[in-house]
């Protein structure tokens, strides 16, 4: 299914008629696809913490789908999610591992942003769109991505919302929204965060059905889309 939820095209979009001031981005499985480098960067981490011994009890690095299923959760809570209760103090260990593998993989071209994101976040600043991401990553995570495919360039506030656990991307999202002056938008993401984060500072709420939460999770959008490019007519 393409297009809108709970929307008919003939009635428009819920923003129709409306002054749309800003757009914020998730970014893993909205703008980045992270489902192959970024699983790659844990499934070394958990080769090397099982070959150093510090994972007693874990024999087999989780599989794809599980790592898949994780990513757009902080990440303590991403981490704990893939080793049993009793290694969760390991937890910040897997954490860090991955992160060097993550910053590898990306500084040697492993990493890839959805086809034409990148071109849709210039198109949407050239119409005077405030452009927002803000993602439950930690810092030196979102600095590499960012980095790494210049989005400084088109962004107007960016986020780690996973770089302490004093904030979230509810949170994160309100001092967005404020730090560029913008009272109306949309909130585009895969996963529930995302939609709560969009509800709770009166933005609505666009699911990406090619990103990782799937379509039970993106029950309350406002509208569906299946390629990230197809954000460019929604927003016409």
């Amino acid at each position: 299914m393409r297009g809108v939820a709970n929307y008919p095209s003939l009635m428009g979009y819920p923003w129709t008629g409306n002054s749309l001031e800003a757009v914020a981005f998730d970014m893993d499985g909205t703008l980045l696809n992270s489902g192959i480098f970024g699983v790659r960067a844990i499934e070394l981490a958990f080769e090397e913490l099982i070959a150093d011994g510090v994972l007693p009890g874990v024999e087999a690095v989780p599989g794809a789908d599980a790592i898949r299923g994780q990513i757009g959760k902080p990440p303590i809570e991403f981490y704990a999610g893939l080793i049993p209760d009793n290694l969760a103090h390991r937890a910040r260990d897997l954490h860090e591992r991955a992160s060097h593998h993550e910053r590898s993989l990306l500084r040697n071209g492993s990493g890839r942003m959805f086809d034409g994101a990148r071109e849709l976040l210039v198109g949407l600043r050239e119409r005077g769109l405030k452009l927002l991401l803000v993602s439950n990553c930690d810092t030196g995570y979102m600095d590499s991505v960012v980095e790494t495919f210049a989005l400084d360039d088109v962004l107007h506030f960016r986020a780690a919302a996973g770089r302490s656990a004093d904030v979230n991307k509810t949170g994160e999202l309100k001092r967005g929204l404020e730090t560029v002056g913008a009272k109306t938008g949309i909130m585009v993401g895969d996963r529930f965060h995302d939609h709560d984060a969009a509800r709770a500072n009166g933005l609505w709420f666009v699911g990406c059905t090619y990103g990782y939460g799937g379509r039970n999770e993106l029950a309350g959008a406002d509208a569906l889309i299946d390629d990230i490019r197809e954000l460019t007519n929604l927003l016409a």
